[in-house]
């Protein structure tokens, strides 16, 4: 049991995949970083990590080590909380992980609405625009965005909502002439898409008698950041389908076209959100405290089209 936190340095070595960035992220100096690791080594009698000169790769035994290790950071972080869940006044530190548009949009006006009512508790915003891997980022809680249900049973789930999602043009591109009755048609505009993607895209089209019809595009612009496919349909430069909460302000003042018309029978199907923990057991609770506390607040965000977050400080 004689120094723990030496499989602690074990972990950061291996998520920043090197000596040097976990030094760095440590503050403390790559010579030490690699003495505590040789030191775990020789205590355990085995190797835990192939060195090179340019990055470190976990042995066999280093992999299952590794695991246990990620686990007792857990336990750790949970048994230093024991003391903010017993408190009267919950303290701690949350750390969430989302895309970068979800978190300007949604999760920060509603974090500060939370903060106001938990004032000592603290929250790090891991904000990146493809999935979050958990346990390697650190983080206590993901909300991922995507087209289809998840199926990664390594993770707990907890369903948010439904997003709408809507086909738009800006009112300017290609002199207003965009709007279509069939799927079919789209292939005649620039298609703008979520992703980095080279070679051609399918998308679907749900028909309100639940038929699905795919369509083929080439991608006259891709990004994987929804705020940046927003502002290339607010330039002119296509069409693009988009979550309608983020466009709701456009839609009104008529700055954005919906596709699709008024006669048609098709539209583009909804998103899913989900809430992701790492584990069901020990779950911190700051996390369980902005869970309860989000998750109408974003229903009513991300799929109600009148919603100001700013009425429910009156």
């Amino acid at each position: 049991m004689e120094k723990l936190d030496d499989l602690l340095l074990f972990t950061e070595v291996v998520e920043h995949a090197g000596f040097s960035a976990a030094a760095r992220s440590l503050g403390i100096q790559r010579s030490k970083l690699s003495r505590h690791i040789a030191d775990l080594e020789n205590r355990m009698g085995i190797r835990l990590l192939h060195r090179n000169t340019r990055n470190v790769v976990l042995t066999p035994a280093g992999e299952q080590v590794y695991h246990y290790a990620v686990e007792l950071r857990q336990a750790a972080r949970n048994a230093f909380s024991v003391a903010s869940d017993l408190s009267s006044t919950p303290q701690g530190t949350l750390r969430i992980g989302c895309s970068s548009t979800l978190a300007q949009e949604a999760i920060v006006p509603i974090l500060g609405l939370f903060m106001q009512e938990y004032p000592q508790i603290r929250v790090i915003i891991h904000v990146a625009d493809s999935n979050i891997d958990l346990i390697s980022s650190k983080v206590d809680l993901v909300f991922r965005i995507t087209s289809k249900a998840l199926e990664d049973s390594s993770l707990i789930v907890r369903p948010v909502c439904a997003i709408p999602m809507i086909l738009v043009a800006s009112k300017n591109y290609n002199n207003g002439k965009v709007q279509v009755e069939h799927p079919s048609e789209l292939t005649a505009f620039n298609y703008i898409t979520l992703g980095i993607h080279e070679n051609y895209v399918l998308k679907d089209f749900v028909h309100k008698n639940g038929d699905v019809l795919n369509v083929q595009f080439e991608p006259y612009l891709s990004c994987g950041n929804m705020s940046v496919i927003k502002s290339a349909v607010k330039n002119g430069m296509g069409i693009a389908i988009l979550p309608h909460y983020l466009c709701i302000d456009e839609l009104r003042e008529n700055q954005f076209i919906e596709v699709f018309s008024v006669h048609s029978q098709w539209s583009s199907p909804d998103s899913l959100m989900n809430a992701l923990l790492p584990t069901r057991q020990n779950v911190l609770l700051v996390t369980k405290l902005f869970l309860d506390f989000a998750m109408p607040l974003l229903r009513n965000k991300l799929t109600r089209f009148d919603f100001d977050i700013e009425s429910l400080n009156t």
